[in-house]
């Protein structure tokens, strides 16, 4: 499986060619990492295609309306810590099952 960052910047490159080579943020937390980008004024029929690609590719994916009318998209990851405390990525299309607490 291929790590949490490898796989954000994945998807930031997607979502930057989708939407014609937009600058794209990436934010990161103990168990997400979030991939944002502005949507330009209009989007032709075959990069919208490939926006709703780059965001499915995901596990949850939005947009909103920022100050000024501005649109943004934005689709996160999953990380998980493994024993070894490296983060690695859940899986985007499975659903994540509850974590059980470990006994210390």
């Amino acid at each position: 499986m291929c790590s949490a960052e490898t796989q954000a910047a994945a998807l930031a490159a997607l979502l930057s060619a989708a939407l014609g080579g937009a600058e794209t943020r990436i934010e990161a937390t103990c168990d997400r990492i979030r991939i944002e980008a502005d949507l330009p004024g209009e989007l032709a029929a075959a990069a919208h295609t490939a926006l709703l690609g780059a965001l499915t590719a995901g596990a949850r994916f939005g947009h909103e309306r920022v100050g000024g009318g501005a649109e943004t998209v934005w689709v996160e990851i999953d990380v998980e810590i493994d024993k070894d405390g490296a983060r690695q990525p859940d899986s985007p299309r499975t659903p994540r099952t509850p974590r059980t607490p470990r006994s210390k």
